[in-house]
């Protein structure tokens, strides 16, 4: 996780989840840099990971898109690789290359408000938290999405009473990078953000949470389904249970 010594180090490094964004990826992107410019945050760089299936018979765009993205704008690196696991491992991929003293991780399908970057940022650079992240108080995603996100956060904090986080999925998150080193990071599947929390959870990290308002996909489907959710039931379920038995 530690940049290069020999490297500048942004202010923020935004590792932006383009799985499948294809052309719409552009527009999400510029509504970044205009946030950015407007805020006059110019010290940044955004990590733009669309990994891609091997196997699938559809031909997704997005990789090159991206890919051509970068040589155009030096701010802007692609992460485009084969992919060995869902979300949580695309999440890993771009962390590992940012260089920022900020982290930030958000979905670029159009239903999280890019000025939510800028808002974070401020927030964390009052000096009084090391973690800052949203917490939904509308959704545009449907009413089924709704209660199974609430039932996932109630579920979560009945296994871990400690946890005082309002939303455990909703992004982006911004962390300090000297954080982000101390984490331990291992899910390759659709519970990274609970691993996240856990993980800002076991360090105790000052924390603050600020509301926002989560946008219909109106780009393309939701990659969120029945498998899905069960998966992060299961993980979770399997991070009590080694909680648990590392307590024997």
């Amino acid at each position: 996780m530690k940049p290069p010594s020999d490297e500048a180090q942004p202010e923020i490094s935004v590792v932006i989840l383009a799985y499948r964004a294809n052309i719409q990826i552009k527009e999400f992107v510029q509504q970044v840099v205009t946030g950015f410019d407007d805020a006059r945050i110019n010290d940044y760089e955004l990590v733009l990971v669309a990994n891609y299936d091997v196997n699938s018979r559809d031909d997704d765009p997005t990789p090159e898109i991206i890919r051509c993205m970068a040589t155009e704008e030096k701010r802007i690196i692609s992460v485009t690789l084969p992919k060995r696991g869902m979300m949580g491992w695309d999440v890993r991929q771009g962390l590992q290359i940012t260089k920022g003293k900020a982290i930030a991780i958000i979905d670029g399908d159009g239903q999280m408000p890019p000025m939510d970057l800028v808002r974070l940022f401020r927030v964390m650079n009052s000096g009084e938290f090391q973690f800052v992240k949203t917490h939904r108080i509308e959704r545009g995603d449907g009413r089924f999405r709704l209660v199974m996100s609430q039932v996932f956060n109630g579920l979560f904090r009945l296994l871990f009473p400690a946890c005082h986080y309002k939303d455990i999925n909703s992004k982006p998150k911004l962390i300090l990078r000297s954080a982000l080193e101390q984490m331990n990071l291992t899910c390759d599947g659709w519970f990274i953000d609970g691993e996240i929390i856990l993980e800002a959870m076991r360090l105790d990290l000052p924390f603050a949470e600020i509301p926002t308002k989560f946008k219909k996909n109106e780009w393309r489907g939701s990659f969120v389904n029945i498998g899905s959710i069960f998966e992060m039931f299961v993980s979770m379920m399997m991070y009590r249970i080694k909680m648990w038995f590392s307590r024997q």
